[in-house]
């Protein structure tokens, strides 16, 4: 028999959220306070609810389609199967998620594919908030993480 890590209802009320448009207060309700998301953009994952958060809601309104397609569910973690699109850009990845006790998002690492979509995708997403694509990686601001 195979035994499911526990709360998945938490990543599908994520899912959900993602879907109606990302609201903030739902969002508060299911990341943990210290929850840490490890990105394609950046070298430095972005710390903390309030960053998280504003990082999410940035991209989800950034974003003609941020999709879940999937909730997918092992013995320790959670995963998401999405689709992202900015602009005529397009990649699928997955949200690889490790709840805490108390069944809160605690850690997400993001993986997509392909390279050249997520090349485009990141130029797209530099286009829209006015940077230059390789300031998005040393520019976590935009993306939800105050300067410290």
């Amino acid at each position: 028999m195979t035994i499911f890590a526990p709360h998945r209802d938490t990543l599908e009320s994520f899912v959900d959220c993602i879907h109606g448009g990302a609201d903030e207060n739902a969002l508060t309700r299911l990341l943990a306070e210290d929850v840490v998301l490890y990105g394609p953009f950046g070298d430095e994952p972005i710390t903390g609810r309030e960053a998280a958060v504003q990082a999410i809601k940035t991209v989800n309104g950034l974003a003609s389609d941020d999709t879940y397609l999937e909730v997918l569910s092992g013995e320790t973690h959670h995963a998401a199967h999405f689709r992202l699109q900015v602009g005529n850009a397009a990649v699928n990845g997955i949200f690889f998620v490790r709840l805490d006790a108390d069944g809160k998002i605690a850690e997400v690492s993001i993986f997509y594919r392909t390279l050249p979509s997520g090349v485009a995708l990141q130029r797209n997403l530099a286009d829209v908030i006015g940077m230059q694509p390789w300031e998005l990686r040393s520019c976590t601001t935009i993306l939800g993480q105050a300067d410290n």
